[in-house]
């Protein structure tokens, strides 16, 4: 990938609305188009002449990367520049297994919170994801299962598991765009969600935790085997 389709990709993902400094915004866009794939492993990252393509200073860019670098997403080497590393299997596996504690702790939060109107609109949601998922509208069932999460954390009402949750949002939405390619998961992912409503609903505690961990379990697995087929290690 040269330069010019770099700075086209990073473009995508950069949203400068947010009331936040560049070198953040830059941050964010390069973590959520490398972990999604749109900026493939391997690829040479110059400073220089991304500043130039951005018509910006190079400090929010190395200090983009300079973060980029602990997360362990590029590689970054005396001489040799920048270089992405993407999502290794192993962070897959840690990213996976933290989820599942985490939206297993969320779901059963947001269930004792949530009212009858609550469970409607719940509902509703995952009707809106059954029309696109008919429609054969990839796209939109991932933005779909985006808000079916977000709705979950924000009635588990916890700010504290939000900011924990929050950095690894990129993972997930990587997780989840894999995982819908293929149409037998995303009609069994369809009804692991109609699951996870109904454990909600009428409980116990533990049914939520078992279909969660079993929804989160089979979609990995799809992810899992896609990143083998990549030669992801």
């Amino acid at each position: 990938m040269d330069t010019e389709h770099l700075m086209l990709t990073l473009c995508e993902f950069l949203d400068l609305s947010k009331n936040a400094p560049l070198k953040d915004v830059l941050f964010d866009a390069f973590k959520q188009a490398i972990t999604l794939g749109r900026i493939p492993a391997g690829t040479a990252i110059n400073e220089k002449q991304l500043a130039q393509s951005l018509h910006i200073s190079r400090t929010p860019i190395r200090a983009a990367l300079d973060q980029l670098a602990t997360d362990r997403l590029v590689d970054r080497k005396p001489g040799s520049g920048v270089t992405v590393r993407g999502i290794s299997k192993h962070d897959a596996d840690e990213v996976y297994e933290i989820r599942v504690v985490l939206e297993i702790l969320a779901t059963a939060k947001a269930a004792r919170n949530m009212n009858e109107d609550d469970f409607e609109d719940l509902r509703r949601l995952l009707e809106e994801g059954q029309r696109l998922n008919a429609a054969n509208d990839v796209e939109g069932v991932v933005h779909n299962w985006d808000e079916f999460n977000q709705f979950i954390f924000k009635k588990a009402d916890s700010p504290r598991l939000q900011s924990i949750i929050e950095p690894l949002q990129a993972y997930t939405r990587y997780f989840r765009n894999v995982s819908a390619r293929p149409e037998v998961r995303r009609n069994e992912a369809m009804q692991e969600h109609w699951g996870i409503y109904l454990a909600m609903r009428f409980g116990p505690e533990k049914k939520i935790e078992q279909v969660v961990r079993t929804h989160l379990k089979n979609s990995y697995g799809v992810v899992n085997e896609e990143m083998m087929d990549c030669g992801i290690r």
